[in-house]
């Protein structure tokens, strides 16, 4: 294994600790279904990092930092994309829900449970807050300001 792979398979475990400390909701299932969009196949019976390749890692990388995650200098001389900016709307709908998780308002504050509810309000599947659209989003929004209201 390269110096480069081991470089990017150990940035997406420092990105993958950020989410877990960070993101409400966040755990090691939504991890492996991240990678598993960016190319990663199953090892040993689970979904794995060292399945991929540079590039593949790369986005990986690029989806936690649309995520939030405040990424450090790149390895030097690869070149990655720049990161996608969450919406507006999506950070408000996580953090609504963090406040609704802090304020003993709903039982299970984690990301699979807000995707539950996500759906339950737009009766379709949310794989991912960012299938969702602006309508529904606001329409998400104002259900959850309305719950923690009460």
């Amino acid at each position: 294994m390269s110096d480069l792979v081991k470089h990017f398979l150990k940035q997406v475990g420092i990105a993958k600790s950020w989410a877990e400390k960070t993101l409400p909701g966040w755990d090691d299932d939504m991890h492996r279904a991240l990678l598993q969009r960016h190319g990663a196949t199953m090892i040993e019976g689970r979904i794995s990092a060292k399945s991929m390749n540079v590039p593949q890692l790369a986005k990986a990388l690029d989806d936690y930092a649309a995520r939030g995650w405040p990424r450090r200098k790149e390895w030097a001389g690869t070149k990655t994309a720049s990161p996608k900016t969450v919406s507006p709307q999506i950070g408000h709908i996580v953090k609504l829900w963090g406040k609704l998780g802090q304020a003993g308002k709903v039982s299970n504050a984690r990301r699979q449970a807000l995707l539950a509810f996500c759906a339950r309000q737009t009766a379709h599947n949310v794989p991912d807050l960012d299938s969702l659209t602006t309508e529904e989003g606001q329409a998400i929004i104002e259900a959850m300001k309305g719950w923690l209201g009460r």
